[in-house]
Parts: structure tokens; sequence; C-alpha cells
């Protein structure tokens, strides 16, 4: 008997449900965890973060079993269309970048340029792109077959960091993509696309599987592993379920039942460009860190942006299919809904601009300055083989982050560096001080402000570093924070190549 969609979806998220826990048993023995003492964190504790190796793995055995039972499903997978096997084997390579990135915080750039390759791959092979745009059935816009394959191209790449960025609480990101998948698959299935349906009840199930163990308190995160995939396979699916025929999608249907963190994240990248920052680099601001700002526990935090990621889903569906008047009302009505909404979390208010333009100007040009300052102390620490060069990077990192003394003590356990992580007993082998002589600094030591992190590799703490500000500050800014981290994660590097030169001694 040859299975439903309905009996995918259970299996699929059964599959989750077993294979959730194999993973974040394997993340908890070999180190893959996410450190709650970093800027941006809001848990406590240290949690497994593979949890998208459970979804894609899971997806990958519902999408076999299906394939093996079905022969419209088997043809779309392997067969003469083989569409479906090409995003499968695409979401396996974003995977792969995800899991490089959990493991050694690729460069952006890399990243990036790795995403579109696939992307580019997926849209070439699985013909997603397109030449006609239809708007919300008020006319049809055509474009060269360039311009759609790039767009389709961005439009990938663009979601798969889209749910990257938005993961920042218990179940959000999960949550929010099932929401735009629900979307797809009830628009799929009232204009008949069967393969599409298939693909995203599936994904669906393996989400909510994971939810299980996701929602708050979560034992295991996505990962970068996981969110890039999520993204990645939302916005093929969404590119798929927006096609009319003949080369034509709707071209506002995947922008409605996305627009959570499409949104999120286009804010994001303006506001960081606005103040002078690289996009790249992590802020407080996303959608979830203004609705706690504004008083909202984590949980109903998450429960805000689902139920709005549920109503742009309806939006979604309702104007996939709506015309005329109706659409002209439901845009209206949901515009300014989301202005009322955005401006409630701080946007559009131009308080950022009122401190004048030099000020502002001012403001970019430090943040540009201080990035800078940053990577090229990363290169110099990529480049040392040992601990002799770091007071030279110690004292370039000054001249932008403003610290005045750092004290970096290094642990070691049975004659080699660093102790693993769960260990009480840290035992400080070498201990590295530099301080600014040129400034004794504006306030008296006796009220300097004092910072300590630990360095960390994979499975490892390698040490700690003290810092102590002499400016009158009482705290650290995150932007500072997330600047020294990844000073921080370069001096782990470090740490972790010599640790491998004395073992091979």
């Amino acid at each position: 008997m040859t299975p439903s969609s309905y009996s995918l979806f259970v299996l699929g998220a059964l599959f989750c449900c077993v294979l959730t826990p194999l993973v974040r048993n394997f993340a908890l023995k070999y180190g893959f965890l996410d450190c709650p003492k970093r800027a941006r964190k809001v848990h406590k504790h240290a949690v497994p973060r593979l949890g998208g190796a459970a979804i894609l793995f899971s997806f990958l055995l519902v999408l076999g079993f299906g394939g093996l039972t079905v022969p419209d499903l088997r043809n779309f997978l392997w067969g003469n269309s083989r569409v479906g096997g090409i995003v499968v084997v695409g979401s396996l390579c974003i995977f792969v970048i995800g899991v490089l990135d959990d493991l050694s915080r690729l460069s952006p750039k890399v990243k990036l340029l790795g995403e579109f390759l696939i992307a580019a791959c997926v849209v070439w092979f699985a013909n997603l792109g397109f030449d006609k745009v239809q708007f919300l059935g008020f006319g049809e816009l055509f474009v060269a077959d360039w311009i759609g394959f790039g767009l389709a191209c961005l439009w990938i790449v663009g979601m798969a960091n889209a749910v990257n960025l938005i993961d920042g609480l218990d179940g959000l990101a999960a949550g929010v993509t099932l929401m735009g998948l629900t979307a797809i698959a009830l628009v799929s299935f009232l204009v008949d696309l069967p393969h599409v349906i298939w693909m995203a009840t599936m994904l669906i199930g393996c989400i909510l599987g994971f939810l299980v163990f996701n929602s708050r308190p979560a034992s295991i995160f996505l990962g970068d592993c996981g969110s890039l995939t999520l993204g990645y396979l939302a916005g093929c699916l969404s590119l798929m379920g927006s096609a009319r025929g003949d080369g034509m999608i709707d071209g506002l249907f995947p922008i409605f039942a996305f627009f959570i963190p499409v949104a999120d994240c286009s804010f994001a990248i303006v506001r960081r460009m606005l103040r002078g920052r690289s996009p790249f680099i992590a802020d407080m601001e996303h959608f979830h860190h203004r609705l706690m700002a504004k008083g909202l526990t984590h949980g109903k935090a998450v429960l805000a942006l689902w139920s709005a990621a549920l109503c742009c889903g309806l939006v979604a569906v309702a104007a996939a299919f709506g015309r005329g008047d109706q659409l002209t009302a439901l845009l209206v009505t949901f515009g300014l809904a989301g202005f009322v909404l955005l401006r409630y979390l701080g946007y559009f208010r131009f308080d950022f601009f009122g401190k004048g333009l030099v000020s502002l100007v001012q403001d970019r040009e430090n943040a540009r300055i201080a990035e800078q300052v940053v990577k090229e102390v990363e290169g110099m620490v990529a480049l040392s083989q040992d601990f002799g060069d770091l007071d030279q990077a110690i004292e370039r990192a000054s001249t932008a982050l403003g610290f005045a003394e750092v004290k970096l003590s290094f642990f070691h356990e049975n004659g080699l560096l660093g102790v693993s992580s769960d260990s009480s007993a840290r035992q400080v082998r070498e201990v590295i001080s530099w301080a600014d002589s040129q400034s004794s600094g504006y306030f008296s030591r006796e009220s300097a402000f004092k910072a300590e992190f630990q360095l960390r590799g994979l499975r490892y703490v390698y040490g700690s570093v003290n810092y102590q500000f002499l400016d009158g500050r009482k705290s650290l800014e995150v932007h500072d924070e997330i600047l020294l981290e990844r000073i921080h994660d370069a001096i782990s590097s470090l740490a972790g190549r010599v640790r491998r030169s004395e073992a091979k001694d």
C-alpha cells in the first residue's frame, strides 16, 4: 500500500524524536556545546548544538522511505525529474558548511561564497529560476533569465542566513520556519503541487519531532548546521511552492510566508551598516532581543514571534488567492499592523539619528576602526605558532578596545596545554601580562572596571583572560564584548595548535 503524505509526516516526527537524543548524546560526549558565557547568549548552561543533524537525517530517512514506496516521489527524487534529489544534495552541502562553522567559525566571506556556489548549482540543475513574476494578480513583470537566476540564488542564500540570524531563543528558528512551511504546504495543496506537499509535510514532521527537545527549556540547539540547512530548505521549497507555471512565480508569497526572519535579517543588515559595522558582526537588537528588553520572558518572546509568524503565513495564503480590492485591503491592514509592531520594538523612531550627523559619522568611524583593528589582530594570532607574539597583538587591540591592562593565564593538565571542560582543578602553566605604559587612566585603580573571560576550545579550556579598564566605564557594551570574543576565539585556536604540537612531541 502506498503511504500518504500524512503517514510520512508522522514517520518524520517519530524518526526525529528517536534521532535527536542520539545526536544530543554524541554532542555532549565530543564537546559540541554552545557556551553560555558569551555575549548575546541568554541560556545559563552549556547546551549541545548539533540539532540540525537530527532534523536533516530524519528528513533524509523519511524521504528515502517515501521514494521507495511512492512512484511519483521516486521520480521527483532520483528519476527523470530529479529536482527533489538535487535540492537534497544541496542541503547536505549546506549542512557541511554549517558544521564547519560550528567547529571553527568560518570567515563570513568564505561561508557566503560557499552558500552562493551551492545555491547557484541547485538553481541551475533543478531549474528553480524564473523569467516572470506575478504580483498579487495585478499583472506580470518580465525579467531576464539571468536576473531570475540571480534572484533565486539570492533568495535561497538569504533565507539560509535569515533563519540563522533569528536562531536566538529556544525553539524560535524551528517554530518560525515551521509556520512558513505550513503556508507553503497549504498553498501547494490548493494549486496542486504534489511534490512540494510531500517534501514540506515531511520536513514539518521532522521539525515538530525536534521541537519536543528544542522548546524551552531546550536540551539541544539547532546550531549553525541546523539553522542554515532549515533556511536553505525553506528557501528552495518556497520557490517551488511559488511556481505558477511557464517560468512564472508568485513574487510576494514567499516573502509573506517568511516575513519574520526576512524582516529581522533586513533590519539587522541596515542597522549594522548605518552604524559603520560589518553586516556579519552580531549584536543584541534582533526582534527577540527587543521583545525581552520590553519585559517579555524568554518563553513569551518565543510565543509572540511564533504567533506573528503564523499570522504572516495566513496572510501569505490569503495573498496567494486574493484579487483586486481584497488584496488591497489585506496589504493595507498587514502593512499598518506591521508598522505599529515594528515601531513598538523601537524601529522608525529615528532616535538613532537624534544625536546629530557629526556624532553619527564619528560613531561609524570608531566602529569601522575597531573592527579593522580586531581583524588585524586575528590575522596576527592566526600566523603565530606560539604565545611569543601575543603581547604585540594585545597592544594592538588596546588601541581600539580601550583596556589598560591584560592578564592571560594558560592552564595545563598531564603535561599538555589546556584542561578538560568538566575539570575543576586548573593549574596555571603560564601567565602573559601587558599594561599600557603611556596612560595611567582617568580613574583610580580602585574604581577600575574588570572583565574576565575563558579561552575555550571544542573540548578543552585553555585558560582565562582578565581585562582592566581605567576609562570610567561600568560595563562592556555588547559590540565591544563581541569584538573581544573574536580575539579570544583566535587565541583559543592558537592554543589548540600548540596543544596538538605538544601531543605529537
